[in-house]
């Protein structure tokens, strides 16, 4: 029994891995085609946002993706600060912050309401994962678990309904800091490449 567990935690790992790495390479390839493609198109609707909108509103467009899994994703507002003409700095901690933010918000509504069962069907895979992953690797568990195929708004509205510790819940936000940084460089280097 523990043996298949070590394997199905080892296939999880390398999964994530895989998705990450592929998902990183079709973020460049999106990122460069419509970079390529329509790039006056997305300076104009990014003046505009940057605009309008300005920095609170891509810290609270990145908050709810990620505290309510908005449908539009946090690269979403870094490619547009980006194509707005935001400086790259300004750019990456707003979205950093509405990252923190909504990863907040996605915890505290998991320790609100995960308890009732309609939240605790909805969260059997991802907590059964997480639990399996923190039983064998502890904190180092998280952070590894930010990297499965679970959305961040999913893992922490499930650290929220395990009831996982502030601190644990404090280093997987600080998880969420590779996460963007990583995907702030591939979108800088497939906008001006």
């Amino acid at each position: 029994m523990e043996a298949t567990a070590e394997r199905e935690l080892k296939y999880e790992t390398a999964f994530a891995m895989i998705r990450l790495v592929l998902g990183l390479g079709a973020l460049i390839a999106f990122v460069s085609l419509i970079g390529w493609r329509y790039r006056g198109e997305l300076m104009s609707f990014g003046e505009w946002f940057v605009d309008r909108f300005g920095v609170a509103g891509m810290i609270a467009g990145t908050a709810l993706a990620d505290g309510i899994h908005f449908p539009l994703p946090p690269q979403f507002y870094l490619l547009t600060g980006i194509a707005g003409g935001y400086g790259g700095a300004t750019t990456f901690l707003a979205v950093l912050v509405g990252s923190e933010i909504g990863s907040f918000v996605a915890y505290s509504i998991g320790r609100y309401f995960g308890q009732s069962r309609w939240v605790d069907r909805r969260m059997t895979k991802p907590r059964k994962l997480l639990e399996r992953v923190l039983a064998r690797q502890g904190y180092l568990g998280l952070a590894i678990a930010s990297l499965l195929p679970i959305s961040f708004c999913i893992l922490c509205l499930t650290a929220g309904a395990m009831r996982l510790p502030y601190r644990a819940f404090g280093l997987l936000a600080a998880m969420r800091i590779p996460k963007v940084f990583l995907s702030y460089a591939v979108i800088v280097l497939a906008w001006h490449s």
